[in-house]
């Protein structure tokens, strides 16, 4: 394996970019990235996305990233981060405004800030934008149709209104079953305005507000199927509407090239995942073929933020994990490598056999999402191949754990 791998230094983002060089025949055919974190506390790993971001911009012309975050928080940092008025003055008050903890590091205010000085003296042609995939909250979806429909309809700010204040009845814990009904039965009525008044609308308001009060409205619908069933049902069509809500991004907002950062799960080309359907990654796979490219990121040994799930009331604290507790994982027999850190493309020609062959079985190997039991870390290892599930790998065998902000 040593000769089919190209060492990294580090993950630091402001390093130059020649290490990166490997990746440039894969990158060159790629419409959308995604950037996987095999923790979502693990600064290496969110510096190491941040950096290849960078590259992306700089070198093979993408303009845009989107996160594992909701969808109607986005808009706002995006605003923010293109010098727009909002209630957001630094990028640090960005990056913590997003709801999860999991973005609210230091190693994300920097992409914010890297992003938003990018952006500063260049044509809007020329910069960057930042959007949300996810669809877990509502918050912010019905400040943006009632924004919309101030410009373009002002009489059904009140309808807006209602519903507004029904979903905020549904998160009461003295929610009855007739206020959930009522809420989830406007939202469909809510969106098919957005369908019959599109070209009126788009004239009055412009294409962008349009596309983007319309999107909100898609993603409480979205929102309120998520929370009506059980934890399969909510996982399967999380998902699913998180790819739904990247394809928009190409299609309805003609992004180019997009990068997409979430857990390696989520942009993972897993047919079968979480309860036996399709991850975020194999809807998007399906769909764009050989123009999906994914990149995940492994540790063998690390310390990371978490929320701890041997306590009742899951505190976020800083845990750590050693794989050789588990000597046939991927995680531990990729730290057996010449170098500590570096990027392996999965699929590339001319590997020996036997690495071909270990590569497409089925080994240990080390995720954990935002809760983890230090003393159970077996609990953490799903069974799966390699090949198949990520196109590039980047390893490192030490990590820290991602940097809180106050």
């Amino acid at each position: 394996m040593n000769k089919a791998i190209a060492p990294i230094q580090d993950a630091d983002p402001e390093r130059d970019f020649s290490e990166l060089a490997p990746l440039d025949t894969a990158l060159a055919n790629a419409q959308v990235v995604g950037m996987g974190e095999g923790t979502h506390g693990t600064r290496e790993f969110f510096q190491m996305k941040d950096r290849l971001f960078r590259y992306l911009v700089q070198k093979h012309g993408f303009q845009a990233i989107a996160f594992e975050a909701n969808f109607g928080r986005s808009v706002i940092v995006n605003r923010y981060i293109h010098g727009q008025t909002t209630n957001l003055s630094t990028a640090a008050q960005a990056a913590k405004s997003m709801y999860f903890w999991t973005w609210s590091t230091d190693e994300v205010r920097e992409l914010l800030q890297w992003m938003k000085d990018y952006n500063t003296g260049k044509p809007a042609s020329q910069q960057l934008s930042f959007y949300g995939f996810d669809c877990q909250y509502a918050d912010d979806e019905f400040p943006l149709i009632r924004e919309f429909f101030y410009k373009v309809e002002p009489g059904l700010v009140s309808k807006v209104d209602t519903t507004a204040n029904l979903y905020t009845l549904t998160t009461k814990s003295t929610a009855t079953d007739s206020v959930r009904a009522q809420y989830t039965q406007r939202l469909p009525g809510l969106y098919n305005l957005f369908i019959t008044n599109e070209s009126q609308w788009v004239s009055a308001g412009g294409r962008t507000d349009y596309e983007i009060a319309r999107q909100a409205a898609r993603v409480l619908i979205q929102q309120a199927n998520i929370i009506a069933g059980d934890a399969c049902n909510a996982t399967i069509k999380r998902d699913m509407y998180m790819a739904e809500n990247v394809q928009w991004l190409l299609t309805r907002m003609n992004t180019g090239k997009l990068s997409l950062w979430a857990h390696n799960y989520h942009i993972s080309t897993l047919t079968y995942g979480n309860c036996s359907q399709p991850s975020m990654g194999g809807y998007l796979k399906q769909k764009l073929k050989d123009k999906y490219l994914t990149v995940c990121t492994l540790l063998t040994n690390g310390t990371f933020t978490v929320r701890d799930a041997s306590k009742s009331d899951t505190p976020l604290t800083q845990l750590s994990v050693h794989t050789a507790d588990v000597k046939t994982s991927y995680n531990y027999l990729l730290g057996k490598a010449q170098y500590p850190n570096f990027i392996f493309k999965v699929n590339q020609s001319g590997l020996a056999p036997s690495l071909t062959s270990w590569l497409g079985a089925n080994h240990p190997l080390f995720e954990t999402g935002s809760g983890f039991n230090e003393s159970r870390a077996e609990q953490y290892y799903s069974i799966a191949a390699l090949t198949g599930r990520f196109d590039i790998l980047i390893h490192f065998r030490d990590t820290s754990q991602s940097q809180l902000l106050p």
